[in-house]
């Protein structure tokens, strides 16, 4: 693990992000858990869910199942990571995140081809057109809506030419996604980003946009009507959406 200098107080909603994960590192998947119960899946299902939605995109559109050099921007306590691995086990994985202890405890899982950084600055610690693919989940809502575009820039330094960035986040649309991100601590007083916002300032920052993409409509206890899901991608209500970008050649 390297550790770069403290993060930038302007790059937050709450300059205090960083520490107050410090302190939730223990308790994490739980407080998770709690607060989308009405959804009847728990942590982990979430988790390899993004990352199976990302590697069907991966694998359609590059020809390739594996091999990538991938980017988990805010990678918590590297449990994305560890699924990752998994699922890309010829991939190089890289983790980031501004909590020094979340990142020590992803440090601590011992993964292959695997390695995490704490953040610290604007600027990302990492060559330019290092990554082939980019992920970040919930993680631009913890971000101030008016440094979106320098953030979203600086991953598109690290991008390689060709390279995707996916952007998942919370859909304000859904009123159990919004009643969750209420509940949940680490979301107090911020709210879900329209996935327009993010479509328009990366399509500013040069990038070319894909498709933006809703899922999880059903709850557990409908699990049995989720092969519609694939029907229902443009449909704005499902609990989460991706935005996937592509990075010109």
């Amino acid at each position: 693990m390297e550790r770069i200098a403290l993060l930038d107080d302007d790059m937050n909603d709450n300059p205090t992000d960083g520490p107050r994960f410090d302190s939730y590192t223990e308790t994490y998947k739980e407080i998770i858990n709690r607060s989308s119960r009405l959804s009847g899946e728990r942590y982990e299902y979430f988790a390899e869910l993004r990352v199976k939605l990302m590697q069907g995109e991966l694998a359609s559109r590059t020809g390739r199942n594996d091999g990538f050099s991938i980017l988990d921007f805010g990678c918590g306590i590297g449990e994305t990571a560890r699924i990752m691995s998994v699922l890309f086990p010829a991939s190089e994985v890289t983790g980031i995140d501004e909590s020094g202890e979340s990142v020590a405890r992803a440090v601590s899982l011992c993964l292959p081809k695997t390695a995490f950084f704490t953040i610290g600055e604007a600027t990302l610690p990492f060559a330019s057109e290092r990554f082939d693919a980019v992920y970040s989940n919930g993680t631009f809502h913890h971000i101030r809506w008016e440094r979106h575009a320098e953030v979203i820039g600086e991953i598109l330094r690290s991008m390689k030419h060709g390279g995707y960035l996916f952007i998942f986040e919370n859909n304000p649309r859904n009123p159990l996604m919004l009643r969750a991100m209420k509940n949940n601590p680490f979301d107090t007083g911020l709210a879900a980003i329209p996935p327009a916002r993010l479509v328009e300032i990366g399509r500013k920052a040069g990038l070319c946009h894909v498709r933006t993409k809703y899922y999880f409509f059903f709850p557990r206890i409908l699990k049995a009507l989720r092969p519609l899901e694939k029907l229902l991608g443009r449909v704005p209500f499902g609990a989460q959406y991706y935005v996937l970008f592509r990075k010109a050649l």
